[in-house]
């Protein structure tokens, strides 16, 4: 039994207690009836506890629940040098891509170097930002959870394929450094990061829509690639349809909807059930982690089979990503993840295929 009343008082209005003890490391065990109405208790438990400096845990199976209530441990204020390095090169990346674009379209049309530069970056950033922001809240709203955002810098502009040749970064992988309430607050930490980004991506692409530029088929040609459902979606919408093309020439992307270009693919990589990336965080959870392991595998084999000069850098990475097996910890490790949840899984891989530039052995797109 607890040596804190207030403690103790609080875990028995939560949970049926069968069985308790004191551990030699000052926590305390509690062996608990698990029911239809403990995923709500033990949430809620977690929320009493916090303000008073004690985590809950709840392990075992629904037949054999176990509750372990033990004393917080001032983390450590060590700052990792990685993440920040990554960071830097992939803001140098964002920038020296938003020159690039800025050089092409002044070269092109006569606009300005910096402001077209500065759109294509301000498009690039607010998605990554929008999923940061996303998930950093999501995590402070289901336990306080920090997060650990380590980036992965492209070398664009020397990689002559057009997925490739204007991506400045694939994106991010997550790490938290405390675990997340349940398994339905972990889904929710990762799935609405990447929403957020799809979301302002659709943004910046509705905004960028209406600037269509005629350039010469020469000229053209560096600025060409692939577009997604969700990109030609916002371009019938809002796209100029009186823009005159005269015969030979071709009409291409504005830089700011070349950002929002940008914006689906890091989504698509987002989202992809595969290793570390959110996707797979969310297939373990959905599906366990010898379900992941086979969504891994299959995904990569899939990019390379439908589109191989454009994904063999990406099939690269998922397999190095897989060797290291992603942590999937909560604090309540007995609660299955929800149907709703399952469903919100469903509709993740739809928007894997929504945001997927359209592969250049079925159909090219003159950006």
């Amino acid at each position: 039994m607890s040596e804190n009343p207030e403690l103790e008082s609080l875990i028995r209005s939560s949970f049926t207690v069968k069985d308790s003890f004191m551990r030699d490391d000052g926590s305390t065990e509690y062996s608990v009836i698990y029911d239809g109405g403990s995923r709500a208790a033990f949430k809620a438990l977690h929320l009493k506890l916090r303000p008073m400096g004690y985590t809950p845990r709840l392990s075992g199976t629904p037949e054999d629940a176990t509750l372990l209530v033990t004393k917080d441990v001032e983390p450590s204020k060590t700052t990792a040098r990685t993440p920040v390095f990554l960071v830097l090169l992939s803001a140098v990346a964002i920038l020296a891509t938003g020159w690039g674009v800025g050089l092409i379209y002044a070269q092109a049309v006569g606009a300005s170097v910096l402001l077209t530069g500065a759109s294509f970056v301000l498009g690039v950033t607010g998605v990554l930002i929008a999923r940061d922001l996303a998930q950093r809240f999501v995590a402070r709203r289901r336990g306080k959870a920090a997060t650990l955002q380590y980036y992965l810098p492209n070398i664009p502009l020397f990689v002559p394929l057009p997925v490739l040749y204007f991506l400045p970064t694939f994106g991010s992988i997550t790490f938290l450094r405390a675990p997340m309430v349940d398994r339905d607050s972990l889904f929710d930490f990762y799935f609405f990061g990447a929403a957020a980004g799809i979301l302002v991506a659709l943004a910046v692409a509705l905004i960028g829509a209406p600037g269509a530029i005629v350039l010469a088929p020469a000229q053209a040609g560096a600025v060409s690639s692939n577009q997604s459902v969700l990109q030609t979606l916002a371009l019938d919408l809002l796209g100029n349809a009186s823009t005159v093309v005269p015969k030979g020439d071709m009409a291409v992307l504005s830089p700011v909807e070349i950002a929002a270009w940008i914006g689906f693919i890091i989504s698509f990589f987002s989202l992809v059930p595969a290793a570390l990336l959110d996707g797979g965080r969310l297939s373990t959870l959905v599906l366990g982690e010898r379900g992941s392991r086979i969504t891994t595998m299959v995904t990569a084999f899939l990019l390379v089979i439908v589109d191989v000069p454009n994904y063999w850098v990406l099939f690269l990475l998922i397999f190095l990503l897989a060797a290291v097996q992603p942590s999937n910890e909560t604090l309540d490790s007995v609660t299955a993840i929800s149907r709703s949840r399952k469903f919100l899984f469903v509709v993740a891989m739809l928007l894997v295929l929504l945001c997927i530039p359209i592969p250049q052995s079925i159909l090219t797109f003159p950006v």
